[in-house]
């Protein structure tokens, strides 16, 4: 026992190579306490310090300051305004111990809340990351930036170069090297970005105003001067004045293309002979090169003809201005007869129509509207494949007058009506008479016409209930019938096509007139002569057609996703003259192969669906109906109305043929449609005078202005 307790005290006796309790240290402690060890026994005797560049203080050194100005407007005040400050700034830095001038660069007439388009802003950061600047002075944050991201990314860029560039704001004291500058430059950039919200929307509200009550903002147009006149209260008001020697030019540009002239051979006369477009290059020089574009351009402007259409595009964003078309997101507003005009109302709308053409293929002058107003094809309308000068409201009102829909005279001035947009009416600006288009579900009083005009008797019970079963049969897909010797004719958007059994109804035939009859919806297809305006070539198909396929989508509301199908009737007068009668409203539609595989593609999803919704549900005890029986019924519909989308829609049973004629006498179905517009054509000899006049007085503007905005102005540039 006593050589035990010897053993057991000199154990305890002994050093402790570990620490008590280490046994139950986790292998994360026992790495963290071995490297605590590490560390207490390293003394870096062997380790050698090399010393880093020392950089001398900004006190010792020169640095090379530039100031950056800005202003929004280029207005005379604030012209004067930059003025004082470029004079300012740079009295300032050479005055400056330590200070060196390395230029103050400009931006006049700039908004602040998009860096991307100031050219003095980009020049400046370009020159500082190049390393050609210290440091920038500018007047305020506001001056700087109104956006906030721009603000803080700019100033993040800077202070992150090599060597860091400093920004100061003189307003808020504020420079951007010292340690609190960040939290205070980001509130007072959001400041400055929500007072130019603010701003941007009493602007917007100031405009909406002043648009409201005739005020509207006519800057300088090709063909205009700006001059100052009485307003009648004792003030003045600037107006639009012509200036007669940009007015010929203006009128010689019309007058071509009226005569059958091209915007592209228009732009190559007018930059042979260095006329000024009215705008300028990035230099600052006038800009003499004339493109088909801006031609075009140029004349769309409807202040040409003295009219005044305000709020044609929009800006969505203040921060980035860039501009959008309005479609309807805005209120417009339109004056007519604002100023003296260039042009006339009647060849300013020629000049529309035409270019409104020209994307379908059109060429050549204005082609007026033919109608047919006797005979057993009255209401008819003589279409040209590639005209788009007058859309489906205009043939749907002449059809209505020309039947006696409409008490109206049939001689419209066409060339009077107000088309601001491009040749486009403006909804509102031309009232409809009170009379909707017909559409699938007529009204009673809509369908009482339709059934007088078809030789209905209005109190026909079994021809209504004959209608109302029609409409709900479901149509199958056409492929389940043979089409092959059926007469059609198959109408896309972009052109039309004749079955080969519809051409062999006339035989010996070259040249065809396609007649349309908006009303009734009515398509009429008859021989004519090689010379006649309207004449096209009786063939198969006729690709390009889009401008005569619009109008016929748009009278019946066809979806454009579609292609249809309409059965052809024969119809030969007692005279022998024979006509191929299509009525639209028998229609069949079929969806394009791209919509078909959408479309199936949708129909298998939901089938899918369907599938795992049925293997196993519930009954509640308390339900009459259960949910999952209405919920089958509603998939089931909407199964059904895919189907319809895929194969076509339900067509009405409609008696093919014309309206009953009383006499024999009437029945001319080769009656030639008679136009209602004139050519507005202009003598040659006009034409020649205007240009000779412009050759030999062309228009002259103002040379280089005062100061180009972005450039930096230095010691060795001058001052401004």
């Amino acid at each position: 026992m006593d050589d035990v307790k010897k053993t057991a005290a000199e154990r305890a006796a002994r050093p402790k190579k570990t620490p008590v309790g280490s046994g139950f240290e986790s292998e994360r402690q026992r790495e963290k306490n071995a490297l605590v060890r590490q560390l207490d026994a390293q003394d870096g005797r062997n380790v050698h310090k090399i010393a880093a560049a020392s950089i001398a203080p900004e006190e010792e050194r020169e640095l090379r300051v530039a100031a950056y100005c800005r202003v929004s407007t280029d207005d005379i005040d604030q012209k004067l305004s930059i003025h004082l400050q470029i004079q300012q700034y740079m009295k300032k830095i050479k005055e400056t111990p330590g200070w060196r001038y390395a230029g103050c660069y400009v931006d006049d007439g700039f908004s602040g809340t998009n860096t991307a388009h100031r050219q003095g802003f980009q020049k400046l950061m370009k020159d500082a990351m190049d390393g050609k600047i210290d440091m920038i002075i500018t007047k305020a944050v506001s001056r700087f930036a109104r956006n906030l991201m721009d603000c803080i990314g700019w100033v993040e860029a800077l202070q992150n170069h090599d060597p860091p560039i400093r920004v100061f704001f003189e307003q808020e004291n504020l420079d951007t090297m010292s340690q609190t500058s960040g939290i205070i430059l980001f509130v007072l950039a959001m400041v400055a970005q929500e007072e130019s919200h603010m701003k941007s929307e009493a602007i917007l509200l100031s405009l909406e105003w002043r648009f409201s009550r005739g005020r509207f903002l006519t800057p300088r147009l090709f063909g205009y001067d700006k001059v100052e006149v009485p307003d009648g209260y004792g003030g003045k008001k600037k107006i639009l004045a012509i200036n007669e020697t940009e007015a010929r030019v203006v009128r010689w540009m019309y007058s071509t293309l009226v005569n059958g002239g091209t915007p592209e051979e228009i732009a190559d006369v007018l930059t042979e002979m260095a006329i000024p477009t009215g705008g300028r290059r990035k230099d600052g020089t006038l800009n003499t090169h004339w493109t088909a574009n801006s031609v075009i351009a140029s004349m769309r402007n409807e202040k040409h003809c003295g009219d005044v259409l305000a709020r044609k595009t929009y800006t969505p964003n203040y921060k980035d201005h860039k501009s959008k078309k309005n479609n309807g997101k805005k209120n417009k507003y339109f004056q007519p007869d604002h100023h003296e005009a260039i042009v006339s109302r009647a060849m300013w709308n020629a000049a529309q129509r035409i270019l409104n053409s020209r994307k379908y293929g059109h060429e050549g002058t204005y082609l007026p509207m033919r109608i047919i107003d006797r005979g057993t094809l009255t209401g008819y309308i003589s279409m040209n494949r590639s005209w788009a000068g007058f859309d489906f409201e205009d043939y749907y009102r002449a059809g209505q007058i020309c039947m006696g829909l409409l008490d109206e005279e049939l001689e419209t001035d066409l060339g009077a009506e107000y088309l601001p947009e491009a040749g486009r009416r403006i909804g509102g600006l031309v009232d409809d008479h009170g009379i909707a288009q017909i559409a699938r579900d007529l009204t009673a009083a809509e369908q009482e016409i339709k059934d007088e005009l078809e030789g209905k008797a209005a109190d026909d019970a079994e021809n209504r209930i004959k209608d109302a079963a029609v409409k709900a049969f479901q149509v199958v897909s056409g492929e389940m019938f043979s089409r092959l010797h059926e007469p059609v004719i198959r109408i896309t958007t972009k052109g039309f096509a004749f079955s080969k059994s519809s051409m062999s109804r006339l035989p010996h035939t070259e040249f065809v007139e396609f007649l349309f009859n908006p009303v009734e919806r009515m398509i009429v297809v008859r021989p004519c002569s090689p010379d006649h305006p309207n004449a096209i070539v009786w063939d198969a198909k006729h690709k390009g057609a889009g401008a005569l396929c619009k109008v016929l989508y748009d009278s019946m509301g066809w979806d454009t996703d579609y292609s249809f199908r309409i059965p052809c009737q024969t119809i030969t007068g007692p005279n022998g003259d024979t006509v191929l009668v299509y009525d639209m409203d028998n229609y069949v539609g079929r969806a394009s192969a791209k919509k078909d595989e959408s479309i199936i593609a949708q129909k298998e999803t939901a089938a899918a669906e369907e599938y795992d919704d049925a293997k196993s549900y519930y009954y509640p005890p308390d339900q009459e109906e259960p949910q999952e029986i209405r919920d089958m019924e509603e998939r089931f519909q909407e199964a059904v109305e895919t189907n319809k989308k895929l194969f076509g829609t339900p067509v009405f049973e409609h008696i093919h043929g014309l309206r009953g004629i009383e006499t024999d006498s009437e029945w001319d179905m080769m009656t030639e449609a008679r136009p209602l517009d004139i050519m507005h054509t202009v003598d040659s000899a006009t034409v020649s005078s205007l240009l000779l006049a412009i050759k030999y007085d062309p228009p002259k503007l103002p040379q280089k202005p005062e100061a180009y905005p972005g450039e930096p102005v230095t010691a060795e540039n001058g001052e401004v």
